[in-house]
């Protein structure tokens, strides 16, 4: 009789075969289970399972459909029940691709960066637009050229959707406009020094390079393609620009009125900058969620410049207008005392700034503690507050006003001192939010008082006058005391 060979091994163990895919079987066993599935069929009528139930690895040809007859015949896809797909990709490096967008997009979300625009540009065109001005007025027509040529390039490139042309097009327009500063900027002339010439080119082709780092965080592309790269871009803008920036505009500065108060220019700059670039801001590029973490509080990788960079800026802040000073005034440091004044100003005076900074958390990589914060602040500020003043006096006062002082020695510097140093002290104290309560309130009304008496007796008001500035003093306090103290009616 003729039946199934349920004793073939290879009938029998490929047959009741289960969904798993055999990845051990060799070809040539898959042929032979072809064959012998072809001879039953013809011989006896046996139900088989379906072509799509079985795995890939098992189908007959005709149930593969990646596999045709001819290049023309489609190929459709075809989807099992356990969820895969039986079509090989005939494109494996788009499947890679994909995978690294998807990597990307899943990196991206699980991440704590946000790819937005950046908002920092009007912070970051105070100083870097008159940067650009002043450079391409030291270059010249050349420099003009070559970046317009540039900049054409790159608006061409990038309106042709062309993102990544357009990047190197600006970068290549940059170098080329910084090759063309070298050789048609007269600076070694100018300053008369090679090695004084040599730092010149150095600080214009790093404010080249910052505006470069500017246009690319223009860019969203890099934003999202590149995100660990826009975060450092940031960070290497803030970190630069209140070094490169002080210098440049004091340069540009002293070249119009001279350099006799070069060091007080740069001081100044030096204190706008800090205000602008150092007090502690959160990066454009994280998510803004993260602001509510402990009560509110940014987390400090989440602020743009790390401890680091602060320190260094603070130490810019308090030592380089001094250095300068000494660097270009050495024949006279010690010559008199309005000299040595300007020694002690020129450190003070940004000292006071950074302690009246602190209270926007620029000393916040020194301690986050406000009790301590607060202690740093009163005893040294009282300290640099009497130097200031007392240099003040030497310096300014009765270096050029001291004819417009009606009172005679040594009463005048008695008067101008309890003035100067009264009038100090409250602004300071107000500033600092130590006018909390009644008492604070009335011992800055009396200081208020004295100030303004001794103030009219320095500038020679008539003794019978004298009261008046003390009265308008004190009626003004009283009115803003009943004003914006709430009324409470009790019934």
């Amino acid at each position: 009789m003729w039946g199934p060979r349920n004793s073939d091994p290879t009938v029998v163990n490929l047959a009741n075969t289960s969904l798993d895919p055999l990845s051990q079987i060799k070809p040539t066993t898959l042929f032979t289970f072809h064959f012998r599935l072809n001879s039953l069929r013809s011989h006896f009528p046996i139900k088989l399972p379906p072509a799509t139930m079985l795995p890939p690895d098992l189908q007959s040809r005709s149930y593969r459909p990646y596999i045709s007859p001819s290049m023309s015949a489609p190929t459709f896809p075809t989807t099992f029940n356990n969820g895969y797909n039986t079509e090989p990709n005939p494109n494996p490096s788009s499947t890679n691709s994909s995978n690294n967008t998807n990597n990307n997009r899943r990196s991206l979300k699980n991440s704590r960066f946000s790819p937005s625009s950046f908002v920092h540009n009007a912070r970051i065109a105070i100083a870097l637009v008159p940067s650009a001005a002043f450079l391409l007025d030291l270059g010249g027509t050349p420099v003009v050229t070559v970046l317009t040529l540039g900049l054409m390039i790159a608006y061409i490139l990038d309106s042709l959707n062309f993102k990544s042309g357009s990047f190197f097009a600006v970068w290549f327009s940059l170098i080329s406009a910084q090759i063309a500063f070298f050789f048609s900027s007269s600076l070694f002339v100018t300053f008369n020094s090679v090695i004084l010439g040599l730092l010149a080119c150095f600080v214009c082709a790093l404010a080249n390079f910052l505006i470069g780092v500017w246009a690319s965080l223009q860019f969203k592309w890099i934003q999202i393609e590149y995100p660990t790269i826009v975060l450092a871009l940031e960070r290497i803008l803030f970190a630069c620009i209140p070094f490169i920036g002080s210098v440049l505009f004091s340069w540009a500065i002293v070249s119009a009125v001279g350099m006799v108060n070069a060091a007080y220019y740069h001081m100044v700059f030096n204190c706008v900058f800090y205000w602008l670039y150092s007090i502690p801001r959160v990066s454009s590029f994280k998510l803004k969620q993260e602001v509510s973490y402990h009560g509110g509080e940014v987390p400090d990788d989440n602020l743009i410049l790390g401890q680091l960079e602060s320190c260094l800026h603070t130490l810019n802040l308090l030592f380089f207008p001094l250095m300068f000073h000494v660097a270009s005034h050495y024949s006279i440091v010690f010559s008199s005392a309005s000299a040595v004044c300007d020694l002690f100003l020129l450190f003070f005076i940004p000292f006071l700034f950074q302690l009246y900074a602190s209270t926007r958390g620029a000393l916040w990589w020194v301690t986050k503690i406000e009790h301590q914060l607060r202690s740093i602040r009163i005893v040294n500020g009282a300290v640099a507050l009497v130097v200031v003043v007392i240099c003040l006096e030497v310096r300014v006062v009765f270096h050029s006003f001291a004819r417009y002082i009606q009172v005679p020695w040594p009463l005048n510097y008695v008067l101008v001192t309890v003035t100067m140093l009264g009038g100090a002290a409250g602004a300071g104290a107000y500033e600092m939010g130590m006018i909390a309560d009644a008492s604070s309130s009335l011992a800055f009304t009396g200081l208020a008082v004295f100030v303004s008496a001794a103030g009219a007796v320095v500038v020679g008001f008539p003794v019978l006058v004298c009261h008046s500035p003390a009265n308008a003093i004190f009626k003004c306090h009283c009115y803003n005391s009943c004003v914006c103290k709430p009324i409470s009616f009790n019934y």
